[in-house]
């Protein structure tokens, strides 16, 4: 059988039979890979504790009709302060699971798609890594980030800038709404002739606009020392989260998600 390298980080894992475990990674050369690793389970399995969720890993695969079959993996980094907090967990199988449930990429994507997907994957699961024990904020603000480079390296950024119903420039100085189901922010006449549907739209404050504006567009380094109120960063987090869901039929539910969290 014909034998490929890749790194990757393990977004997923489930035992197979007695011994074996089923790996989802998420490589930078490839994208998803589907594999398993034989005897993983065994006490003195071969893959040691390198198969952990969330670790970055060197493997070996030889190419199977359903599953690829991992015959060696070397551990490059494991994201450790993760596995020990329960928020930083949380926060990262929720990413994960984005990945996993709206992929889209078996074919027809332009060849960087995976490596960019991956670099987002690695750094907001090192920023989250490195947050202080206890700093939801900076998880929060972490998701938002990945949800909108995410939504942008996929194609799906909304429309900040320009009225998603007719195209009329939105200026910052007007009241803002943003329509999760047309695509983007809607200019006050269009905002106006969707009063009897308030399912269509959702009103936001100008630091909600301003952020939502800055998220598709700002670096990771400007980012970090960007602050956002709590409640300005919530709403924008859900409303970004409700959008991924309807226009990347992503079903996971970012509310129920975050009402799990840790006070």
């Amino acid at each position: 059988m014909p034998s490929f390298k890749a790194k990757a980080i393990v977004l997923k894992t489930h035992n197979l039979g007695e011994a074996d475990r089923i790996l989802r990674l998420y490589s930078q050369e490839s994208g998803l890979i589907d594999a398993v690793a034989k005897g993983a389970r065994k006490i003195k399995s071969k893959f040691g504790g390198r198969l952990e969720l969330f670790n970055f890993i060197d493997c070996e695969l030889s190419k199977g009709k359903s599953l690829d079959i991992l015959t060696q993996a070397e551990l490059i980094r494991n994201f450790k302060n993760i596995s020990s907090d329960f928020n930083k967990f949380l926060f990262c199988q929720l990413i994960s699971e984005i990945i996993l449930k709206t992929h889209p990429f078996d074919s027809g994507v332009p060849g960087n798609t995976a490596a960019l997907l991956f670099k987002l994957l690695y750094v907001c699961f090192n920023e989250i890594d490195s947050a202080v024990p206890g700093g939801l904020y900076l998880l929060e603000k972490t998701a938002a980030f990945f949800i909108a480079k995410y939504l942008k390296i996929t194609g799906y950024t909304p429309l900040i800038d320009s009225c998603c119903k007719c195209g009329a420039k939105i200026s910052a100085e007007n009241s803002h709404a943003f329509s999760i189901k047309l695509g983007g922010m809607l200019c006050q006449r269009c905002s106006a002739g969707l009063e009897n549907y308030p399912e269509v739209k959702k009103l936001i404050s100008k630091e909600e606009f301003e952020f939502i504006s800055l998220l598709f567009s700002i670096d990771l380094k400007n980012y970090r020392d960007l602050n956002i109120q709590a409640q300005y960063l919530d709403n924008v987090l859900k409303i970004m989260g409700d959008y991924m869901r309807y226009h990347a039929e992503c079903n996971i539910d970012m509310t129920l998600c975050l009402n799990k969290v840790l006070p």
